[in-house]
């Protein structure tokens, strides 16, 4: 089997699999951050303004938090979906090679 041959086969399914999907995590994950940011400042704004007691402050920023930490399960789940399909992308192109230069099948 040529492993670099093989190799280089996976490296260029790679390239073709989920670059879009890298680029709209790259432009959402700073939207996150700011909503995050902006979250706080208007909770603290509320609380200077008398509009929000710092008890309710307290709750709020856990929501707060609750969303931020929902983007990045969101952003993570989009990356092991984009492994998984390249994954299966690798193994189902390269399956008929690999197994070819195995002495028996195994994929």
């Amino acid at each position: 089997m040529d492993v670099s041959a093989v190799t280089g086969q996976i490296l260029q399914q790679a390239a073709t699999i989920g670059g879009e999907t890298w680029v709209k995590i790259q432009k959402s994950t700073p939207l996150y951050a700011k909503a995050y940011v902006q979250s706080l400042a208007d909770i603290a704004a509320g609380v200077v303004g008398g509009e929000i007691t710092k008890k309710d402050a307290k709750m709020y920023v856990q929501n707060a938090r609750l969303l931020l930490v929902m983007g990045i399960a969101n952003t993570s789940h989009i990356v092991l979906s984009q492994v998984q399909k390249f994954m299966d992308g690798v193994i189902a192109s390269l399956k008929t090679a690999i197994n070819a230069a195995l002495p028996i099948a195994l994929l």
